[in-house]
């Protein structure tokens, strides 16, 4: 990837700052956006202590005025964009689908599925511009089975899966490839918070993947970057299922 300019939405933290770190490691430079500067200058200074160049760039994906800021910051910066993966997500409490109020409900679509939209529209004619590159839009299992108390986080992310397949249908033939990356659970803080002072529900949270654990950062950061990389030339459209083996858990036998 080197030569390559990378862009990560939401990379100040988690999933976002590996997959970041990830790319400034295959040799491209980073633009960081997320919506907490002080984060994304975080992970843009551990890119550059390592020996990478990154630049950090505040931006609310719900706002489209903060996206095409983004996009004129790669492109001012270093002259186009190549590789994206939209990271940022918003997430209501869990509550059952009668319980969700409308103001979280919008709040969830607004930066989860709209979000990505207005990124996508940005980032793909910059990215075709700029001699063609890939996209991984990071969506969930949620998004592709439903979740209970998660109703307005599975459709937006469900929502995702849709629009990413649209996307890389319309610029197939126009070197831009579009996935997405469907995770299990993540080691993030934000899961450490939703599981803090609920031992049974941690126990539970980790028995429901096959392999008994959560996903690290980085690993969920691999699958993007291998996307995102020549190696997946000719896959475009596809949503890689990467989460331990929650799929295929047995709910019967406990092996």
């Amino acid at each position: 990837m080197k030569g390559k300019v990378a862009l990560v939405m939401g990379g100040g933290a988690g999933t976002g700052r590996a997959t970041a770190m990830a790319f400034a490691r295959e040799g491209a430079r980073v633009v960081v956006a997320d919506i907490n500067e002080t984060l994304a200058q975080k992970t843009a200074g551990l890119i550059k202590a390592a020996g990478g160049e990154a630049l950090a760039v505040r931006a609310d994906m719900a706002r489209a005025a903060d996206i095409q800021a983004v996009m004129e910051a790669a492109r001012s910066t270093w002259g186009g964009l190549h590789l994206v993966s939209n990271n940022a997500a918003a997430a209501p409490p869990n509550k059952a689908l009668t319980d969700i109020t409308e103001e979280e409900w919008d709040r969830c679509m607004s930066v989860t599925l709209r979000g990505v939209w207005l990124c996508l529209k940005h980032e793909l004619p910059l990215i075709e511009a700029s001699g063609g590159g890939a996209i991984v839009n990071v969506a969930s299992l949620s998004g592709l089975r439903g979740d209970p108390h998660q109703g307005a986080y599975a459709a937006a992310k469900g929502g995702v899966l849709a629009l990413s397949k649209t996307a890389a249908t319309e610029y197939a033939r126009r070197g831009v490839r579009v996935n997405t990356v469907c995770p299990g659970g993540i080691a993030t803080r934000g899961m450490e918070f939703y599981l803090q002072g609920m031992p049974e529900l941690r126990q539970r949270t980790l028995d429901v993947h096959a392999m008994g654990r959560l996903a690290e950062p980085a690993e969920i950061a691999d699958a993007v970057v291998y996307l995102c990389s020549d190696r997946a030339s000719f896959i475009t459209g596809h949503d890689l299922v990467v989460d331990g083996g929650v799929l295929v858990r047995s709910n019967v036998i406990d092996l």
